[in-house]
């Protein structure tokens, strides 16, 4: 068999070596080609492509929905037809990217025989990431996430391997939505840590008359807890919530307080945390007005006028560094509730099921974390007026953790779910695994349940497992006064007196570096200064040493470097004098950026500091 030629591979393959090395040392005898248009198949002698490749482009564009999205994941590299198709859709953007993931190396050789592939594999807005091994999945795709963590994604797949790899492709997709939806969750946190410090600083002096909820580790040994979450099906479980005020500690977080709290269910503790307006105006129609409330830092502060009873600091690791420098300073620094749980746990819900357990509650019984659409509902009664779902508006959501999926329920029907759900309800499975001493049941009536954590249902489970009858609210009550916060006032206000004027200093680094930016900008341009000079590097350290950047800014500098790569960017043939230009230009502004968060947040510590 005449062995077919890799052509000018190695020129087109300068961005990928690793490729460049299977193409030139693979046994070209796997490929088998079938004259005009060029033709690759697999092992089997199963075509990689269509056969007919301008309809297949048109169905593919057909069902394509590019609005809103920044990153495109395209599951088969094609004959390079599918990138013709969405070149247009790719420069109308510098920010956009077009990665193709390829697993066959047939395919990859097909297109190398084009003309085109030069143009495909040099495009710096396009990435070509071969998987030559599927236990390499996982570790590819983290890469390609790391490098764009971004939450505005779509993931496609060309036809013949939506035919062919069908369910290889549903892993794909599902496993880049779960990345993408941590990746810029993390990065959210750090580029826009300024607008959450008002909330920071503001509860951070709450710490003063606070109890101290990290020490109920244990309090609540052997007792049943039920974790309450606010989905449809908690409505079918107001009854029995009624009946268990002393025989099972009720715990609910966010707007499920108010879910309970209007149908007469008041839980023994709460737990809130969400950082947006619409925590406070979920608990600002609560009737729960004394039931104690445990709190992150993140948390709206505005909710602390909706409720009267005892409130709780736990030590959550949900704050970001600024939250873990006043917790070192203030000598709080135990081990954190929650991190346990891993990245993919994004709610409060998941928090009070870790909370539960280093209380030493046993059984935990979940109830209401539907975590799917139970009914076509949103929500259980008592939150919001109404909360019907409709599934035309959810398909054009393009968020990754908002995508919609069909999942069985735990009855066996299918319902509509989301991908932040199906990653909740795997983080609670296998934190329940982590905990074997520790029983889960579901008593939930409905949603996708949790991997290995039986289901069944409340009147059964109190039957069996909640017979005590204990006095729970008075023994909150007394484990509580136990817990309160030595003084803190006084050496709070110093330490963001401290930070504060650190702050000012940052920006004072941040206008001088700018300035010598702006002096050598012409020169770095075209060669004749080297970067960093020496005036940068000593602001560098300067910068890096004040206690402003340990507390607010530690992870910044990479996220925004990750931000801008995606702006300011060379193709492979581009001039050196442009490809200094773009390197100077993403430095200034990278650090106007600090500059403007800098001011952004010296105003923050005037208001909400009080300094």
């Amino acid at each position: 068999m005449e062995t077919a030629s890799v052509g000018n591979s190695t020129n087109i393959l300068e961005r990928y070596p690793e490729l460049l090395f299977l193409v030139n040392y693979t046994e070209f005898a796997l490929y088998r080609f079938s004259g005009t248009p060029l033709n690759a198949y697999d092992e089997k002698g199963e075509s990689l492509h269509s056969q007919d490749i301008p309809l297949e482009i048109e169905r593919f564009l057909k069902n394509l929905h590019l609005e809103g999205v920044d990153i495109l994941y395209v599951y088969g590299i094609g004959l390079g037809y599918h990138y013709a198709a969405l070149k247009g859709w790719l420069k109308e953007k510098r920010e956009r990217r077009l990665v193709f993931l390829e697993d066959e190396l047939a395919a990859v050789h097909a297109l190398l025989q084009f003309p085109h592939a030069e143009e495909i594999f040099f495009d710096p807005q396009v990435v070509v990431q071969f998987i030559s091994d599927p236990k390499h999945l996982e570790a590819k795709l983290e890469e390609l996430v790391a490098a764009f963590p971004c939450d505005r994604i779509e993931v496609a797949c060309i036809e013949s391997y939506q035919k062919k790899k069908k369910r290889r492709f549903q892993q794909i997709r599902l496993k880049l939505l779960r990345r993408c939806a941590v990746a810029h969750s993390l990065l959210t946190e750090s580029l826009y840590s300024h607008k959450m410090l008002g909330n920071l600083l503001r509860n951070i002096k709450r710490w003063h008359g606070s109890f101290f909820a990290g020490g109920l580790k244990g309090k609540f040994r052997g007792i049943p807890a039920v974790i309450c979450g606010a989905g449809p099906s908690l409505q079918n479980s107001i009854p029995l919530l009624k009946s268990l005020e002393d025989r099972a500690l009720i715990i609910a977080g966010g707007s499920t307080i108010a879910a309970l709290s209007n149908q007469g269910v008041h839980p023994h503790l709460g737990l809130a945390l969400d950082p947006n307006p619409e925590e406070f105006d979920r608990l600002k129609i609560a009737s729960a007005y004394e039931t104690p409330l445990i709190y992150a830092t993140r948390l709206q502060p505005d909710v602390f006028n909706a409720v009267s009873g005892e409130w709780g600091y736990l030590v959550s690791d949900t704050g970001g560094p600024c939250e873990r420098y006043f917790e070192k300073e203030m000598e709080l620094d135990p081990e954190p509730i929650g991190p346990e749980l891993g990245p993919e746990a994004l709610s409060v819900t998941t928090l009070a099921i870790a909370l539960a357990v280093e209380m030493g509650c046993n059984p935990i019984f979940l109830d209401g974390i539907d975590l799917a659409y139970t009914g076509m509902q949103r929500y259980a009664d008592g939150i919001v007026p109404s909360s019907q779902v409709r599934l035309s508006e959810m398909r054009l959501q393009k968020k990754a953790p908002e995508r919609m999926l069909k999942r069985k329920d735990i009855h066996g029907h299918y319902v509509h779910t989301l991908v932040k759900w199906v990653m909740e309800s795997e983080c609670i499975a296998d934190f329940a695994k982590s905990h074997p001493d520790t029983r889960f049941v579901n008593v939930s009536k409905g949603g996708i349940g949790f991997p290995g954590i039986p289901n069944l249902p409340l009147s059964d489970a109190i039957e069996t497992h909640m017979p005590q009858s204990l006095d729970l609210r008075a023994l909150v009550h007394a484990e509580i006064q136990l817990l309160k916060m030595p003084p803190l006032k006084e050496k709070i206000d110093l330490e963001m007196k401290s930070v504060s004027e650190s702050l000012m200093r940052l920006g004072s680094i941040a206008e001088e570096m700018i300035e010598e930016l702006e002096r050598v900008k012409d020169l770095a341009t075209f060669g004749l200064v080297s970067l960093p000079t020496g005036k940068m590097a000593i602001l560098e350290i300067d910068f890096q040493e004040e206690k402003a950047f340990e507390c607010l800014f530690p992870t910044l500098g990479p996220s925004l470097d990750k931000l801008l790569s995606r702006a300011f960017f060379s193709s492979p043939h581009s001039a050196e004098e442009e490809k200094n230009r773009l390197l100077i230009e993403s430095k200034i502004a990278k650090w106007k950026q600090w500059k403007e968060m800098i001011d952004s947040e010296i105003a923050v510590f005037q208001n909400d500091g009080n300094i």
